[in-house]
């Protein structure tokens, strides 16, 4: 098992490839000035009264518990199937669940590991499976199991930067843009990969007491959105594959560098749209985010003698450890490595957050991230071949036995709760 930061180890560069576009793009924003795009934006006093038309109950703020998301919680333990999931001696079920976090093609790494695991034959069968950002384009195929592991492989071991995004002309981004790129390669690319045979999937699995949520950012109201996927899938809406591609699409759009994805709600019986973005730049990586109190919520409904039991496991789809290096006297340098840094501390952040509700729950808690003698060759944000290199890295892990770290980086040891 890793533990600890000692020793240096070599940088990981294709995220600063994207924190550079994301610098830049907001200098050129700023520069803009008056160059706005039209929208129909929920105006502020009703922002909390705004709904999906015809999908009630798809979706809550993180951080405020919200008694829909309880009830569909334990209504998942009521719709599980016979054997779905594992019991101990005693009867108790074990409900595993996996969190994927944000990180560009570093998402590479979590696809390869998942790939291993199934090879390994040690993956378990997850009831909970959240993602953010390259996490969120994972997640549906992780939570679909291992009969989708040869697309997520096809999937982040052949895109490249032109499969993903279209750099925009200086011009047009100065006088006309919301983006340093526009980002339809990468809806066409999700649109292939989840069709509704997917969707359908989902919808199936979902019913058999699993759970599949994915965050966004809602920028107007400066908030994550935790939206329960598989409830969208189930309702049998028209517009429902639309909605499940639209808040991947958005989940995975780095602000600045990619356009936001607006939505469509209704307040009052008018329509308006939302702003919505990578769900990293309000979380790296979550669970329930808050949305619920799972223990009150099933004791209340199932009998307080009511127990579960099992681990929580994170994939970090980036490097936790610090990288120093020699920052530069120039704009550019300089607010990028803060960017840099503050999305590493905010990583770390979301760990002892999970760590504290583990233990709290009595759950256990796994994590990994890439391992440090990974040295980075990427000639581009997405680059195939280093994407290659970091599913292979991600999937021998996975294969070589007990790799996770079960405390947060920085803690000595865990607390004793005895």
């Amino acid at each position: 098992m890793r533990t600890g930061y000692g020793g240096k180890i070599p940088r990981l560069r294709p995220l600063a490839a994207y924190r550079r576009l994301l610098v830049l793009s907001s200098i050129l924003l700023f520069a803009s000035g008056c160059a706005t795009l039209p929208r129909n934006a929920v105006p502020v006093d009703k922002i909390d009264s705004a709904e999906i038309v015809g999908m009630p109950d798809i979706r809550a703020w993180g951080g405020q518990i919200a008694e829909h998301f309880q009830a569909d919680a334990v209504e998942s333990v009521l719709d599980e199937s016979r054997g779905e999931f594992p019991r101990d001696e005693n009867g108790v079920p074990i409900y595993d669940l996996l969190a994927l976090s944000g990180g560009g093609s570093n998402g590479a790494f979590g696809a390869g590991f998942l790939y291993g695991w199934t090879k390994a034959g040690t993956r378990p069968n997850f009831k909970l499976v959240t993602g953010i950002s390259t996490g969120a384009l994972i997640a549906p195929f992780a939570f679909l199991g291992s009969d989708f592991d040869a697309q997520l492989k096809q999937l982040y071991t052949t895109m490249s930067t032109a499969d993903l995004v279209i750099k925009q002309g200086l011009l047009k981004i100065l006088f006309r843009s919301e983006s340093y790129a526009l980002t339809d390669p990468l809806k066409r690319l999700i649109d292939r990969n989840i069709d509704g045979k997917i969707l359908q999937a989902v919808a199936v699995a979902h019913d058999r007491g699993h759970r599949l949520y994915i965050g966004t950012t809602h920028l107007d109201a400066q908030r994550l959105v935790i939206w329960n996927m598989g409830l969208i899938a189930k309702t049998a809406h028209p517009n429902a594959l639309e909605l499940f591609r639209k808040i991947l699409l958005a989940s995975a759009s780095i602000p600045g560098a990619m356009p936001p994805v607006l939505i469509e709600v209704d307040v009052d019986g008018e329509e308006f749209d939302e702003m919505h973005v990578d769900g990293g730049a309000a979380t790296q990586v979550f669970l329930h985010a808050g949305t619920m109190d799972i223990e009150a919520a099933a004791r209340s409904a199932l009998g307080d003698d009511y127990q579960y039991q099992g681990d929580l496991y994170i994939i970090r789809n980036g490097r936790l450890k610090p990288e120093p290096q020699q920052t530069e006297r120039k704009l550019a340098s300089i607010a990028g490595r803060a960017i840099s840094t503050m999305i590493k501390t905010a990583a770390v952040d979301d760990l002892f957050r999970m760590y504290a509700y583990t233990q709290r729950e009595q759950l256990g808690f796994k994590y990994i991230d890439i391992p440090d003698d990974f040295e980075s060759r990427a000639q581009e944000p997405f680059d195939p071949e280093e994407m290659g290199r970091l599913f292979e890295t991600g999937y021998q892990l996975a294969l070589s036995g007990d790799v996770w770290q079960t405390i947060p980086p920085g803690l000595a040891s865990a607390p004793d709760t005895q």
